[in-house]
């Protein structure tokens, strides 16, 4: 049995896991790197006698070796238009079947093969409540800080709603902030705001820790893992109504409407400051959709099923 699992990197982020490291370690998967302009060439000169592919559904063209290998397709990134929408509807279609990470996802894209809803999931022995004050000591940081996690640059940026988060920052000066970059700080901090860059996980659970509420500005996404992992540690949030959060009415968190300006988070964030609620229930909410044994019971019953219908 040969199980190929392509796609660009692992992770990008040297300390890190993603869910790219849990699918190669489950199902015994070799994985197939390299730069998305060639991966797909690369891919198929590995994929001889391959019994399974799971790829990521973007980024790169279809695979040949589709046309014979059951291949899964991992759609974990929303693309609206252009060529690499159009790419990422060849390869839905080249392939056996597609994973969408939420039901957010899943309604921005055609039905015109099989497909599951399964999301990422998060280590929740790793991303646990801690000592805030402690933690706050360690790393001083006052109590009561606002986390938020996302990028600064460009498109990323953008779409994280980074302008958003910096907004409310600035016109809050008595609230503590913290942000943790996937890319990099910007050159600019107000003085209510700690930043972070590239933090490995070990690193990233103390700083939620140390914090009070998390934050989410994002103009679109398509899961938000870093809100989970901030909710398996006992935060709760206010986040805009994309990703996870997308009619999920029951959570313990304040969903801002569509658009909302600075100042409705600010409410939101105010209210939730004062009432927080109890980290153990807020963790137990997430835990019941995202914990890793859940996520790998999904998978492993889809990619039985995959591999028993080319049989």
């Amino acid at each position: 049995m040969k199980r190929l699992l392509v796609n660009d990197y692992l992770t990008t982020i040297p300390g890190t896991r993603t869910f790219w490291h849990d699918l190669q370690d489950w199902f015994d998967m070799e994985f197939v790197g390299g730069d998305y302009g060639t991966l797909a060439e690369i891919a198929d000169a590995q994929a001889q006698d391959a019994t399974l592919i799971i790829r990521n559904a973007s980024w790169f063209p279809p695979m040949k070796a589709s046309d014979k290998v059951p291949t899964i397709s991992l759609l974990q990134d929303i693309l609206t238009e252009g060529p690499q929408r159009r790419l990422q509807d060849e390869v839905m279609l080249s392939t056996t079947h597609v994973v969408y990470n939420s039901l957010f996802t899943e309604t921005r894209y055609s039905r015109e093969n099989n497909w599951s809803i399964i999301p990422l999931p998060v280590d929740f022995s790793l991303f646990e409540p801690g000592n805030a004050m402690g933690l706050q000591q360690a790393l001083s940081l006052p109590d009561s800080c606002v986390l938020w996690i996302g990028a600064s640059q460009g498109a990323a940026g953008q779409v994280k709603g980074y302008d958003t988060f910096l907004s409310i920052v600035r016109t809050n000066p008595d609230i503590p902030f913290v942000a943790v970059f996937k890319d990099t700080m910007p050159p600019y901090c107000p003085p209510n705001l700690r930043m972070y860059e590239r933090v490995a996980h070990e690193d990233l659970v103390r700083i939620i820790g140390a914090c009070r509420v998390g934050l989410c500005t994002s103009r679109m996404e398509s899961q938000h893992l870093a809100g989970i992992e901030m909710g398996a540690c006992g935060l709760p949030l206010v986040a805009s109504p994309v990703g996870t959060y997308w009619k999920r009415d029951d959570m313990p968190s304040v969903i801002v409407g569509d658009n909302a300006t600075p100042e409705v988070y600010t409410t939101a964030l105010r209210a939730t400051l004062k009432t927080p609620g109890d980290p153990q229930q807020i963790r137990h909410y997430w835990q019941r959709s995202f914990d890793k044994p859940m996520i790998r019971h999904a998978w492993t019953n889809l990619i039985n099923e995959v591999e028993d219908d080319k049989r």
